[in-house]
């Protein structure tokens, strides 16, 4: 291969772990190996893998060599809280279903049936975000499609807005953490290999509203970074 750069290679690379063809805790490639692969020196390749792992794509152990950083651990902060999609995601649909409100959505919409969608957001085989909304019944006569097991072009709130015109706006966002429900480990797919480990999953929740009322609410649970052991304070 005729000479690279540092950031050709830093971009390969996280094109391939983004992708998922490199999996978490793969190893990467000799630095022989990668020296070859990409034309650069050893010490261009070691100024690439410093990036990486500044990044968070991955990380070493010593004598063993250089792997793949498990994403999850990369999800929080105002990235992940604002939304983003990033790169290498892809959303999975899981339902769209009438169910009745459960009581802390009820408190926003109020009681009796909503519109419940749920979906996750992965990136290769890791699921980064599991999310669900519940929307008023009345949204759905405006928007049927909120009945339809696939997304709105581009959101249900956007398409609500041209079509009824009235501006839908977020009026509240709050994030706050949990020890993950069982409902959320089964949409998060998170192992669990051990009786005693739980999980702490970051949580967003928005309020959307509409000439003056609140017509649909939404909630993100976020992968964790890793597991957390609970120990019992009992003697």
């Amino acid at each position: 291969m005729s000479a690279g750069t540092v950031a050709e290679m830093v971009y390969d690379l996280r094109q391939q772990i983004d992708g998922g063809e490199l999996e978490p805790h793969a190893q990467l490639p000799s630095t022989r190996a990668l020296m070859d692969t990409y034309g650069l020196s050893d010490n261009a390749v070691y100024r690439a893998v410093a990036l990486l792992k500044s990044d968070g794509y991955v990380y070493s152990r010593q004598g063993r060599g250089v792997f793949v950083a498990d994403r999850r651990q990369l999800i929080a902060g105002a990235e992940r809280i604002g939304g983003i999609t990033r790169p290498g995601e892809r959303i999975e649909w899981r339902h769209s279903i009438r169910t009745e409100a459960p009581d802390w959505v009820a408190g926003y919409i109020g009681e009796g049936e909503c519109v419940e969608r749920a979906r996750v957001v992965r990136r290769g085989p890791i699921i980064r975000e599991a999310s669900r909304s519940w929307v008023h019944p009345d949204v759905a006569a405006v928007v049927p499609e909120l009945d339809e097991p696939a997304p709105c072009n581009p959101t249900w709130q956007a398409v609500y807005r041209d079509r009824s015109g009235n501006a839908v706006e977020n009026t509240s966002r709050a994030a706050d953490a949990r020890i993950a429900t069982a409902d959320d480990i089964a949409a998060l797919e998170l192992p669990t290999s051990t009786p005693t480990s739980t999980y702490a999953v970051l949580v967003i929740r928005n309020v959307y509203t509409s000439a003056g009322r609140v017509i649909g609410v939404g909630e993100i649970v976020c992968a964790p970074g890793r597991p957390v052991e609970l120990k019992s304070s009992r003697p």
